[in-house]
């Protein structure tokens, strides 16, 4: 019997199917940081086939071991030095969030009433941390040996690295406090960040937030939310993330973003609903020089500058200019070529580019992977996650995609900007000035102007 090429394709899918419901159902009765590593491989849908990332994405809902009220004493009690009924005057012993490292409980602090959501990790999670992470690596390490050509041994290197941090708590006090302090005097941004109260290694205490998931569009509607309006913002406040301050919230997806209406006096020129950013554990400081290259990089995308891409590619640490293009966009070449960002993805292209050719297309994204910097996979991923919440929050509407470019293209313009009259001004310092150095500035600010200008036009007639 012979199968038919739609045959072929039929037994593949079903099998990867089959597969990946082992795959999460192996991990679920694991536990632990096996569920956060479903998590992390569910976002890299440039490796894998969707069958995996769709299944394993429910990683992200899905926990179904709860830390009880009695080890909660015991937590806080080892913590805090504190017993729970002395920081607490209400408790609710049903957590709100349950998640693999972690569970989130409603309460009132004793002291100044402040309703507050309370993240405590799970006690098992620190005992068997390491063994799970060793474990991890070994797996890895064993698969690495017989099959020499595999090559993605980072993976596993990249959870030693970031879990961790992620299991310190205080280390997501200091980034949600950052991250809070870059964006205090922005008052036209719509970023909400709780505020921290209190953090130990196992335990957070943080401002209460309500609101919904940003993918709920059905609260959206009863709260007259324009959806592609919230995704205008969000690619707005990671923008400002990723190419001005270069400290970047690396887990974008879904369960980490709250919408709600604006809480208090609204001010001018700022969207009428607050986006509220959750979990703060992960978070990448971007490199100067690895910040500006990557913000060329995206202006010579959005323009279809195929030497610009392949010049900042390298910049950035990548190889294959070509297929590292349509891996950060999801774009087939052909369509970043033309400048054609633009163009929705259609369902042909969005298959096209999810098809990764079996082992070819694997040995040549090992071979980008390789020697892209660690933070540039991050990044990789953060532009995944918000794509896929761009184009859900826009689907069955008129909004075009295009506003996320022209979002990016306005902020990557103006990091060009600010590098340019650096150079500049230490160029005048050396030299004095000449007609050269006028005549760059004045080149250089044109062209950032008038990228601003035509990106400003567009957004101005696409709303």
């Amino acid at each position: 019997m012979f199968l038919t090429t739609d045959g072929n394709e039929a037994a593949k899918s079903a099998c990867h199917s089959r597969s990946a419901e082992r795959v999460l159902a192996t991990m679920e009765s694991l536990g632990g940081i096996f569920i956060k590593w479903g998590q992390h491989l569910s976002s890299m849908v440039y490796i894998l086939p969707e069958e995996y990332t769709s299944t394993l994405a429910r990683c992200q809902d899905r926990c179904t071991s709860k830390t009880t009220l009695g080890e909660i004493r015991r937590l806080v009690t080892q913590d805090c030095n504190q017993d729970l009924d002395s920081l607490f005057s209400e408790f609710d012993p049903e957590p709100i969030g349950v998640a693999s490292l972690a569970q989130v409980h409603r309460a009132r602090l004793r002291e100044t009433g402040q309703v507050v959501a309370v993240k405590l990790q799970h006690p098992q999670v620190e005992a068997f941390c390491q063994i799970d992470i060793d474990t991890v690596s070994w797996i890895f390490d064993v698969m690495q040996w017989w099959f020499p050509d595999f090559g993605f041994h980072w993976v596993s290197e990249d959870m030693r690295d970031s879990l961790p941090q992620e299991l310190d708590f205080r280390n997501e006090a200091e980034h949600a406090r950052r991250l809070a302090a870059q964006f205090a005097n922005d008052t036209k941004t719509a970023l909400v960040v709780p505020q921290i109260f209190f953090a130990h290694k196992r335990i957070l205490c943080m401002e209460f937030m309500e609101g919904a998931r940003v993918d709920d569009l059905e609260y959206m509607q009863r709260h007259r939310i324009k959806p592609s309006a919230v995704s205008t913002e969000l690619m707005t406040i990671y923008s400002k993330m990723i190419f001005l301050n270069g400290y970047v919230h690396c887990d974008p997806h879904p369960g980490n973003i709250l919408v709600r209406p604006h809480q208090g006096p609204l001010q001018r020129g700022r969207p009428a609903f607050d986006i509220v950013l959750l979990d703060h554990g992960l978070y990448r400081t971007v490199p100067e020089d690895l910040r500006l290259n990557y913000a060329h990089l995206w202006t010579a995308l959005i323009e279809g500058d195929e030497e610009g891409i392949q010049k900042y590619c390298a910049g950035v640490g990548g190889s294959d200019h070509r297929l590292f293009a349509s891996l950060l966009t999801g774009r087939e070449w052909h369509t970043i070529r033309d400048a054609q960002l633009s163009v929705p993805r259609s369902a042909l292209e969005k298959e096209r580019v999810a098809n990764k050719d079996g082992m070819r297309f694997l040995r040549r994204i090992k071979d980008i992977f390789a020697t892209l910097p660690r933070v540039m996979l991050l990044l990789l991923k953060t532009s995944d996650l918000l794509r896929n919440v761009d184009e859900a929050l826009r689907k069955g509407t008129a909004a075009s995609p295009y506003v996320t470019y022209a979002i990016m293209g306005q902020y990557c313009a103006e990091a060009v900007w600010k590098e340019t009259k650096e150079n500049i001004w230490c160029q005048l310092g050396r030299m004095g000035l000449t007609w050269q150095l006028v005549k760059t500035f004045v080149i250089s600010w044109w062209r950032y102007k008038r990228i601003e200008l035509s990106l400003w036009t567009y957004l101005l007639h696409a709303s």
